[in-house]
């Protein structure tokens, strides 16, 4: 991979394994939801409700299911049928909703008000900051296992560019401050990639302020990043903290996915994990972009690849292969 990117070296987290969930995001709503149960103490255990356009649900549903909590997870129109069956596998009840996901998170709070359930939310607003905060800093988890893999690497080399996946951008803000905690002025070249049907990161850039992305009627495949606007919170680090905000269209995604089922490794990544990896497909066919980056035969570039196959039917017309039949590659 690194010899068709033209870079020297190339590292990928892959968090498809994590928990057998496919993804790292139990880490935050998950263990939110378990500290929630346990702060109960004897008195009745809370209902938890969410909003998700997948991997999220899943990580709450999965963390209501392990505390003995109700809970229930809005989906919005875009959200595939896979992930919505992988959700209710794990105990949840579903809500579906129309409109995008910010309508999706607007209807479960307005319920959860209504109704006094606790809301496990990995975006934030005015008011609501605690339990996002608290998610952001369980993703830190993986920054950290980072951190640890490359320096027991035989030749340990730290990264000089990361890149990293956003929706509202509490992932990549729990990322890039871990980063910059641990490493301070040495911390690499920090790249967040968006979709460019929902980039809200980018758009807040180039505002200097929170800024929402336009709405798109078409929508994008990396439903897990398809977010219109940033979580406040994660604003706060990534105003300053990200060196690069790069947005990649749909286009990019497959082939992205294919090139890592067919690695050696081989991983499974689905379509909202691969982000990252599209930036690099796209700067080795755009010099323009490649020099705006960086990038270059000495650079030693680290991703993430966040999901594996939440809905292994998608996965397998994109790739040609079950996620079974690339798993058994590796």
């Amino acid at each position: 991979m690194a010899a068709r990117v033209g870079v020297g070296r190339v590292y990928v987290k892959d968090e498809g394994q994590r928990f057998g969930l496919g993804s790292f995001k139990p880490l935050g709503g998950g263990l939110v939801d378990l500290a929630l149960a346990a702060a109960a103490k004897g008195e009745a255990k809370p209902v938890i409700a969410t909003a998700s356009a997948g991997n999220h649900g899943i990580g709450v549903a999965w963390g209501a299911q392990q505390a003995g909590c109700r809970s229930l997870v809005y989906l919005h129109g875009g959200v595939s049928a896979g992930a919505e069956a992988t959700i209710r596998r794990y105990g949840a009840e579903t809500v579906r909703v129309e409109g995008d996901y910010a309508a999706s998170v607007r209807a479960c709070a307005a319920d959860a008000a209504e109704h006094g359930w606790e809301v496990v939310q990995d975006t934030s607003w005015p008011g609501y900051e605690a339990v996002p905060a608290r998610i952001y800093q369980g993703y830190t988890v993986v920054a950290e296992e980072m951190l640890e893999q490359l320096r027991s690497e035989p030749s340990p080399s730290m990264p000089t560019h990361v890149l990293i996946n956003a929706g509202v951008g509490g992932f990549a803000a729990g990322m890039c401050a871990h980063l910059w905690e641990r490493l301070g002025s040495e911390r690499p070249r920090f790249i967040a990639v968006e979709p460019t049907e929902a980039n809200c990161l980018q758009c807040s850039a180039e505002a200097g302020a929170l800024t929402a992305s336009p709405h798109s009627d078409a929508g994008t495949v990396q439903t897990g990043l398809d977010c219109t606007e940033v979580a406040e919170v994660a604003w706060r680090v990534l105003a300053t903290g990200v060196d690069d905000f790069v947005a990649v269209p749909d286009a990019v995604v497959e082939p992205a996915m294919r090139l890592l089922a067919d690695d050696s490794p081989a991983v499974v990544a689905g379509h909202s994990a691969v982000a990252g990896i599209g930036a690099l497909l796209a700067a080795a066919a755009q010099p323009g972009l490649q020099q705006s980056l960086g990038l270059g035969p000495d650079s030693v570039v680290a991703a993430v690849i966040c999901e594996g196959a939440v809905d292994s039917q998608a996965f397998e017309a994109a790739v040609g292969a079950s996620p079974e039949e690339v798993q058994a590659r590796r």
